[in-house]
């Protein structure tokens, strides 16, 4: 088990700090009209976590699969589907190991959810990102704004404790790897199950990188946007939000 797949469990859930609930119904409206889905249209949403965005747009009326390594939350997702009572349809799977032909028309990465690994296998997810997708098909990448993420990271490197009303004990550190573009979490957490640590390591793309390896791939650049409330991107954007065909 990698340290991100560790904590994309039950135990850490309550710590990923990164996961708001209310967000998930107006961003996939913002993804309705921007692409723009239509009621033929079968989508997959890789990395689904709980399934947000899936359910979100399942209620819109949709069809969505959703797509994720961790059991824990593919089991929520399924339960939080019978509870909405929308039809989406979850499914256990590591995005390395995608292998679909043509059979998406779009295919959405949502929440900082996709470059976890070396540079050799985010590429290699892309292009099976492309593949999966219809000729005609639709990748909308979304990743937080690195430039964003630097302006508010502050002691990098050094530990923050926090102790928490049931008397379990969360460590955290957060460095920046400024020559991989890198930013990695380790996370120590004490409870009665004993110390465990867990965390992750993100790649986070400029706008120029992506150009180039999306064209690399095969993609076509769109547009991009700052946030989903369709803002342009600067430096100050919470978002790095584009769109591929």
């Amino acid at each position: 088990m990698t340290i991100h797949e560790s904590f994309y469990t039950d135990r850490f859930r309550g710590f990923s700090q990164f996961y708001k609930e209310a967000e998930a119904s107006p961003q996939a409206g913002f993804i309705q009209r921007i692409v723009p889905l239509r009621p033929e249209h079968r989508i997959l949403d890789l990395a689904c976590g709980w399934g947000r965005h899936t359910i979100a747009l399942a209620k819109l009326g949709h069809t969505v699969v959703g797509y994720d390594g961790s059991a824990d939350y593919i089991a929520r997702a399924v339960r939080d589907a019978q509870e909405a009572g929308v039809s989406a349809a979850f499914e256990r799977l590591d995005m390395r190991t995608l292998a679909m032909d043509a059979a998406f028309d779009v295919v959405l990465s949502m929440s900082t959810a996709l470059a976890f690994f070396d540079d050799a296998t985010n590429n290699d997810i892309i292009r099976r990102i492309r593949k999966a997708l219809k000729p005609s098909g639709v990748f909308v990448f979304d990743q937080a704004n690195i430039f964003t993420l630097m302006a508010i990271i502050t002691n990098d490197g050094k530990s923050s404790t926090t102790t928490l009303p049931d008397g379990r004990t969360y460590e955290r550190s957060i460095t920046f790897d400024a020559s991989r573009c890198v930013l990695s979490m380790r996370s120590v957490l004490h409870d009665n199950q004993g110390q465990t640590q867990a965390g992750w390591d993100i790649r986070y793309y400029t706008l120029p990188e992506l150009r180039a390896l999306m064209s690399e791939i095969g993609f076509g650049f769109r547009e991009h946007f700052g946030d989903y409330d369709g803002s342009p991107f600067t430096a100050k954007s919470p978002r790095l939000i584009t769109i591929w065909t």
